[in-house]
């Protein structure tokens, strides 16, 4: 810009020096300098023109669509073949879990435990803990027997998987390596991103929730609903396909 300026003073003294040597009078050499300024200013491309703000708001619009579709949650039936990978895969399983029933907004029980589960041998043991998370009581099952033991590892009973399941309120917390079969009994909706909500096909009427994890869809919380009858896990510290100790199973004669 300044060569461009030098250059218009140069040619203005020259033009005011003819001026003095002539009579006729011409027009104001500074007015003709400041003209051809504006034109050579206008020339110089500038930094907010159309095609400028137009490359920005298109990158800008290009973004938000980019940051709706990242929000965008799964559809019912994809958050259930998240589900059944999970299920698919899993071999191992260990987890902390806290439970706690209530009727009709009542607290009638509440307990804590761990859980462990072995696909390959179709067996579980639950151990339920005091509040010093000391064993009160183990139930070891290959999900044909199950096996009762207190704290000191003594059997107290044996019942079959069949008798002992149906008397829990909140099945469905053991029924891991088979979610798949427990998905196709249910029909599934969708309540939020990561709740899945579950009624049975056909059967007794209840409602079964499935608070999902962001990860890997493997559930975090199980609550069912049964009438005035509300029963909910909440699972945590949980290790899937970590082999288990040899002797995580072994209780007495029935299981060795």
């Amino acid at each position: 810009m300044k060569r461009f300026i030098n250059k218009y003073i140069l040619l203005g003294v020259t033009a005011l020096l003819l001026m003095a040597c002539s009579a006729k009078p011409e027009e104001q050499p500074v007015q003709e300098i400041e003209e051809k300024t504006e034109v050579a200013e206008q020339s110089v491309p500038q930094v907010n023109s159309p095609v400028v703000e137009e490359k920005e708001q298109s990158s800008a619009s290009n973004t938000a669509t980019q940051a709706v579709q990242s929000q965008k949650g799964l559809y019912p039936n994809e958050v259930v073949l998240r589900v059944k990978a999970w299920d698919q895969k899993l071999k191992f399983l260990t987890t902390h879990f806290e439970q706690t029933s209530e009727y009709d907004g009542v607290l009638i029980s509440k307990s804590q435990g761990t859980l462990s589960y072995d696909k390959d041998k179709n067996m579980l043991r639950l151990d339920t803990l005091n509040n010093d998370n000391a064993i009160e009581q183990t139930a070891i099952t290959d999900k044909k027997q199950i096996l009762i033991l207190d704290g000191q590892g003594r059997e107290i009973t044996t019942l079959s998987w069949q008798e002992w399941q149906q008397g829990q309120p909140n099945q469905a917390l053991f029924d891991f390596g088979n979610y798949t079969a427990l998905l196709a009994r249910h029909n599934a909706a969708l309540k939020e991103p990561y709740l899945l909500e579950l009624t049975p096909k056909e059967g007794e009427k209840y409602t079964l929730y499935l608070t999902l994890s962001k990860e890997d869809y493997f559930p975090i919380n199980i609550k069912i609903v049964a009438d005035l009858m509300t029963t909910e896990a909440k699972l945590t510290d949980t290790q899937k396909n970590t082999p288990l100790s040899f002797n995580t199973f072994r209780a007495g004669g029935l299981f060795k």
